[in-house]
């Protein structure tokens, strides 16, 4: 259909004769491929994506990035020709401190007391995690994403996502770090 073809398919639970693709948006179909294994799933993105989402924990960026670098060179591919995004769990509230609390409640319901962590263990659990007011998640996400070279943010709001407003909430705070 992209290329002017009108197809039929007949299969068990649709059936579509000479479909068509009107109006037409676009020639082509954008390939965004998501994931962290440097040496596969880099090296598919490397050859044939458009954007690459990646998957990771926030301090493995800088050696995921080397290795995506290696696999476009690999390629022969300029690496500014591949965009890039993080997958980040954002935890936001206008009151950083409800916001902390929501993560303790997010982590005590995996089994998890945050509290009673060492130093280590707790950044190490939360380095996906990013925590606070808008000033605290956008400044986390700057100095532990943006500044390692990612272009883009794929956020999941894991504890209040569903609630008025927090939407809204992390599309302002996060718009001008990509704009």
């Amino acid at each position: 259909m992209l290329h002017g073809e009108r197809p039929t398919f007949d299969g068990k639970w649709y059936h579509v004769e000479s479909a068509i693709n009107e109006p037409r948006i676009r020639n082509d179909i954008p390939v965004l491929l998501g994931g962290g294994g440097e040496k596969k799933t880099f090296g598919l993105a490397a050859r044939f994506a458009d954007h690459l989402n990646i998957i990771c924990n926030a301090s493995e960026l800088p050696r995921k990035m080397d290795a995506l670098m290696q696999r476009c060179d690999e390629a022969g591919r300029e690496r500014s020709t591949l965009e890039t995004s993080f997958l980040a769990f954002v935890m936001i509230d206008e009151s950083g401190d409800r916001a902390r609390e929501l993560q303790r409640e997010f982590l005590r319901a995996r089994g998890v007391d945050i509290d009673t962590l060492s130093a280590e263990k707790r950044a190490e659990l939360t380095d996906r995690q990013f925590v606070g007011d808008p000033d605290d998640v956008a400044e986390q996400l700057q100095d532990r994403v943006l500044r390692q070279g990612i272009d883009g943010l794929v956020i999941n709001l894991v504890t209040n996502g569903h609630e008025p407003g927090i939407v809204e909430l992390a599309g302002k705070t996060l718009a001008p770090l990509v704009a």
